[in-house]
């Protein structure tokens, strides 16, 4: 069973395991930068030196969608969301985790934050349906300067990503997850990173192989199968 993603590593394997590997961050890899003014949806999960732990989006004012493994492995106490891509840093006063979160697995690997003021910014909508095999969307994380960029992602059927093709088990990929195929090979995104389409919140980053390979996807926690927690849980932060 893969081993989890701590949500501030990289999700990056030897060409030697079928597993996941933790290695230290050092920003996306061939990314392009995201257009001035863009992705305000996108924060940071940071601790109290300013080092970005793990991505996160914008769900409404006060209410911060994350991984449960960024939350899991860490003191909530130490944590700050950043907003404005970093430029204003703000406390938690609320968080919960799925209770199914499995960490050996990742399965249903989904948070909710609360902030401690109201952020003004574009949010993200919850998907109104279930991810479609060879559809698109933007993956927006940071490169090794702090710099927002873009990643193009392609969904690929579950089938397809525990076919053996990639180095993945039928026991490792679950309902909880989607898969998607970066272009360019980018790779080096850390954990909660988003990943929308049509302003539609389709995943986050939640484990996956990277750049020892060709063509690794990405495992994500699948947001539609998720939904209904989230919607059931956002009032009660």
């Amino acid at each position: 069973m893969a081993n989890q993603f701590v949500c501030s590593l990289l999700l990056l394997i030897a060409a030697t395991s079928t597993y996941a590997q933790i290695t230290p961050t050092i920003g996306i890899v061939g990314g392009v930068a995201a257009a001035s003014g863009t992705r305000s949806y996108v924060v940071s999960v940071k601790d109290s030196g300013g080092s970005i732990l793990c991505g996160a989006v914008l769900y409404n004012d006060v209410t911060v969608i994350t991984t449960a493994s960024c939350l899991v492995f860490l003191p909530l106490g130490n944590f700050l969301v950043g907003v404005n891509n970093g430029t204003k840093s703000i406390q938690i006063v609320a968080n919960i985790s799925n209770p199914d979160f499995d960490s050996d697995t990742n399965e249903h690997d989904v948070a909710l934050l609360k902030l401690a003021e109201s952020v003004s910014a574009e949010y993200v909508e919850l998907p109104s349906n279930k991810p479609v095999t060879g559809s698109t969307g933007v993956l927006t994380g940071w490169d090794a300067n702090n710099i927002l960029v873009d990643v193009s992602e392609t969904i690929i059927a579950a089938d397809d990503c525990v076919s053996g093709n990639y180095g993945y088990d039928v026991d490792e990929v679950f309902a909880s997850n989607v898969c998607g195929l970066a272009k360019n090979k980018a790779c080096n995104a850390i954990g909660g990173v988003p990943l929308v389409s049509n302003n539609q919140l389709v995943g986050l980053l939640s484990w996956g192989n990277a750049c020892a390979n060709d063509d690794n996807p990405a495992v994500f926690s699948n947001i539609f199968a998720e939904k209904s927690w989230i919607e059931s849980n956002v009032n009660n932060l």
